[in-house]
This record gives C-alpha cells, structure tokens and sequence, in this order.
C-alpha cells in the first residue's frame, strides 16, 4: 500500500465560485478552440487558472504544470474533469492567453455574458458604477515603443522611463465587483475610454438609469452631452483647468447666504455615527454641446461647489510647510561673484516656481554700492602709501509675503467643482460627496493587481495578445475575491451577526465586514491523504473542517460538502 497526501486549501472553494459564476461554460460557448486542440477545454483551464493564481498568489504560466499535478486528485474530485498530465503546460496557458486577447469582440462578448450572469447570481445592485484607468509599467524592452501595447506614457506609478500599458476597470457598488475591463496602450489618453465604457457597462446592467461615477478626466462636455443624451446619469469633479480655477474662485469668494452642512450617514452594517466633512452648496446651469452626430444639444446640470475640511487642513498644512521651506531656500541664497541683479533675481524666481509659490511671495534685489581702498604695496601701509579707489557692488534679496494672496489661497482650500444631472430628488449634495468618496472601489481592484493577491506585476509576458488574456483572467479573479465579500457582508448584515478569528494574534476580534483575503487564508493546511496499491487509487480521507471554516462556508451559502473529497466517506479529525 502506498500513501501520499495533496493539500487541499481553497481549492474547492474557489472553484465552487468559479462554477457557480459558469465561467467555464460562458467561455467554452465563444472562444472555439482548433480541431488539433486536445484535452482540457478552453473554459476548464481558464477555471483551473484562475484557481492557481488565487492559490498560489502568480500567473507565471511555466509554474502551473507541476501545481496541477501537485492537486491533481484533490481538482479531479472537485471538477469531475479528467486532468492529463500535460494539460496545463506553458505552451498551451499562452496560446490560451493570445485566443484570449486577439479578439476584442469576443473579449467584449463573454465580459457582457458573465457580467450578467453575475448580476442574476449574486444579486448585484446597478444602481452606481465606477470607471477609471491605471497604468502598469513592466521591465520591458521594445523595437518600436511607439507602436503597439507598450508604450511610454504619463505613469501613474512616477515611473516614465518605463514602457508601460494602461488598463480601465469598471466595477458596481458596493463590492467593487468588476463589470468591464479593457487594456489599452500605454499612451493612450483617458478621456476616450469613458463613453465607451459607460455604453458597455449599461449594456450589462440592461439600462442606462445608474450613476456613472469617474474622475475629473471623465468631465469633458462631449462625454457629459452624450451620457444625458443617451438617458445616463452621471457624477464627475471638474479638472482644475482652463477656466474652472477662476470660476471656483468667484463662486467661493461670493458663497451664498445658504451655505449647507455636509453629514455622512454610516453605512448599512456599521456602528458609526453621523459626522459632518464639510459644507457646499448647488448652482443650477443650462449647459450646450455638440454631439459626435453634429447636433446641439442642451441639458440642466446640477454645480456642487463643495469643501472638505479633512483635505482642506492637509492642503494648508502642506501650503504653510512650503512657504517656510522657500524662505529658508531664499535666505540661504547668496549671489555669485560678479552676478547681476538681472541673474541673482531669477534664480530666486525659479525656486519659487519649482516650489510654485511665484503668486505669493514678492521678490526684490537691491544693489549698494561701496568703496574701498586698495594698496598698491604689501605690508603695512603708510600715509604716503599710493592707493585705488575701488568700487564694490552688494546684492541683497528681500522676499515679502503676499498676505492677501495667501489668504485667498487658504480660504479655497478644499473646495472643488462637482457636476451631475441626476435630479436633486434621486441624489442629494450630502449623498453624492458619499458616492464620490467611495472611489477606492476601483483603486482597491487596482491595488489587488499590482500589489496584492491577484498580482499582475512583475509581468512574465510579452506578446501583447497574451497580455490582453492574461488581464481578462486576472478580472475572473477579481470577481471570485469581490463576490466573496459581497454574499459574506451582506449575509452577516441580514443575521445582525459578525465573524472572529480571522485577524492573526487577536482571535477574539470581530467584524461584520471581512475580507475575502482573511477568508481565504483560514482554509490553509486542509490536506488529503490518498493511499493507492501503486496502480490505482483504492480510498482517501481528508481532514475535518474547524467550526470557523463550516462559518464561513455558511455565510458564503456555500455547502460544506464541496470539501467532501474522500472516497470512503471517512474524515480525521484536524489537530492543527
């Protein structure tokens, strides 16, 4: 008799998601493999990507092969689906990956079919969507970077000697739970990406009646026109160009006598009280623009001219902080010899420009003139020691702050320009600025890939069509982690009810609002021994579920017996 033992882990778990999502079936139904193709389809090794990449925290492509046959078992009885050996082998994960990404149509396809699917399944709520794009920088070399996927660009990440490709996500409230996803150029401009998006998302919702929430990159007045023209409701800042700066300066300097208090409510499910952030009031404009069709069109648009105290504090700070630094800077600053005043001037200017502060401090150079005697013999000199007058030219600086300039600067700190045409009805000044502060939904996502547990970064790849597959599978991942969280939150909001012991060194903590992370990581070290008479296998048991896991599974109403991975029907007690 032989024995050997698989762990077991989130495995059957995520899987469950992953079928429960009918990731697989929506994918087998659009991307057709080649007749030469053999084994696995392309949906079951999608699902048993995703899997390893959840599992094993990488998507290199070279690393599955031995964890596939490392779970081969603990998969097989899971799936139902027979795994051969060479099944998930580096060659076949790319060519996966470039079916994947060389059709945009049919990537746009299966995001709409499983984006409804998980609407219907988990019960998603459509009533608020998020746009926004980031950008990856990769180690890369390239021929051509003008051309192609890989490009240098205005990075995000402070890094513009890198090429880079940029990636858009659009995800729901209040999970973040991914609807779209595209990955675009590394210098392709943002401001194009919004309309369409907004267009594909509606299509997924199956209504153009939700709020579109975006960054200021997203307020151009084509974007805006077409959205209200095609019945869409959105909420975006105005950018701090052109001629917002002077016209948030009016409306501030000018405030109404009807100044209103901003309070956040807490949130369903969280013991907070209502705290106040801030203060803003509304301007009702009649706004016109021209479509892509050449056609005017005119719509009322709601102005929230808000302010927030926490950013307006930071903003002084920092404001205060940079105005000493630069009088340090200038009272450091000596003339070289023989300088003009001209010259000694404008490098005091050019600090003050750097540190972009020329608007609030005066400068002036101001040249005297002395005399000096100086002898033509060594030593002491005597009274009848021949001399020249020589003269002497002083430069000296003198900086003056502009107090009116810097106090106008203070009072408009933490002030911004909100546009929106959803009726004051459907959405107060106080519910929008807890919309818009809500963004980190997409950045959370973001984060997940860059720095988290679906990591996209380093990238192993470099053709660009496998780039394109490999981010398209790593948002399946997203949904997995977001869906997660979704059904435990909501479940444990319903059941007034909350979850402990899944912060390491304080078992007793609780919270009614886990991550899927900490969730995920209770399920380590669940193995399964296997024992074979070296031909086949002749039974296996594998270890008892801890209370906490049999909680979490409840409260992901998933049932307990996706862990029943023996063949006897026999388990041992876990001891860990």
């Amino acid at each position: 008799m032989k024995y050997r033992i698989e762990r077991v882990d989130t495995i059957p778990l995520i899987i469950a998601c992953l079928m429960k999502m009918k990731t697989h079936e929506i994918i087998d139904s659009i991307f057709i493999p080649h007749t030469n193709w053999s084994g696995l389809s392309y949906g079951q090794l999608a699902v048993l990507f995703v899997t390893y990449v959840l599992h094993s925290l990488t998507h290199r492509l070279s690393g599955m092969e031995d964890w596939l046959n490392l779970h081969k078992t603990v998969i097989e009885q899971t799936t139902g689906w027979k795994i051969n050996q060479k099944d998930a082998t580096d060659d076949r994960l790319g060519k996966m990956m470039s079916v994947f990404g060389e059709d945009d149509d049919k990537s746009c396809r299966f995001q709409l079919e499983s984006g409804k699917r998980n609407i219907r399944a988990y019960g998603f709520p459509t009533d608020i969507g998020r746009y926004d794009t980031t950008s990856f920088n990769v180690f890369h070399k390239s021929d051509d970077p003008q051309k192609g996927l890989l490009n240098f660009g205005h990075s995000k990440n402070h890094r513009p000697d890198l090429l880079q490709f940029k990636q858009g996500l659009g995800v729901l409230d209040p999970a973040g739970m991914p609807l779209i996803t595209e990955t675009l150029p590394g210098k392709c401009a943002d401001d194009r990406c919004y309309t369409p998006a907004w267009r594909r998302m509606a299509e997924i919702i199956g209504s153009p009646d939700f709020l579109f929430i975006a960054d200021c990159k997203a307020a151009s007045m084509e974007t805006r026109a077409t959205i209200d023209h095609e019945q869409g409701r959105y909420l975006f800042p105005m950018p701090m160009t052109g001629d917002t700066p002077k016209i948030l300066k009016e409306l501030v300097l000018n405030l109404p006598e009807e100044v209103q208090d901003i309070i956040l409510e807490p949130k369903a499910g969280q013991k907070e009280k209502e705290r106040k952030v801030g203060v803003g009031f509304e301007v009702d404009q009649t706004i016109q623009a021209t479509l892509e069709n050449k056609t005017v069109h005119e719509w009322q648009e709601r102005w929230q001219i808000t302010k927030s105290n926490a950013h307006a504090a930071r903003r002084i700070k920092a404001f205060n902080e940079r105005l000493a630094r630069a009088d340090q800077k200038l009272k450091a600053l000596k003339p070289k010899n023989e300088e003009s005043a001209e010259a000694f001037l404008a490098r005091a200017k050019r600090i003050l420009k750097n540190m972009k502060l020329q608007d609030y401090i005066c400068l002036d150079v101001h040249e005297t003139m002395e005399t000096k005697k100086k002898y033509k013999r060594r030593g002491r000199p005597g009274p009848n020691t021949p001399f020249d007058i020589i003269e002497i030219h002083k430069l000296s600086l003198s900086a003056t702050h502009d107090s009116e300039a810097i106090e106008q600067h203070r009072l408009l700190a933490g002030w911004r320009i909100y546009v929106t045409n959803t009726p004051v009805d459907k959405m107060t000044l106080c519910q929008s600025s807890q919309y818009y502060r809500d963004e980190y939904l997409v950045e959370r996502g973001f984060h997940r890939f860059k720095k988290g547990s679906i990591p996209a970064l380093p990238l192993f790849l470099r053709i660009p069509e496998r780039i394109k597959g490999l981010m398209l599978l790593l948002t399946v991942a997203l949904q997995v982690l977001t869906s997660i969280e979704f059904v435990a939150r909501k479940e444990l909001e319903e059941s007034d009810d909350s979850i402990s012991g899944l912060v390491p060194g304080n078992p007793k903590m609780k919270t009614d609002r886990p991550t899927a992370e900490r969730m995920l990581s209770q399920f380590d070290n669940i193995h399964l021994i296997i024992w074979s008479d070296g031909k086949k296998i002749i039974g296996s048991v594998v270890e008892r579920l801890t209370p906490l896991q049999k909680q979490i599974l409840s409260i992901l109403k998933l049932p307990q017996k996706i862990y029943d991975l023996d063949f006897e029907n026999r388990k041992i007690i876990n001891t860990t």
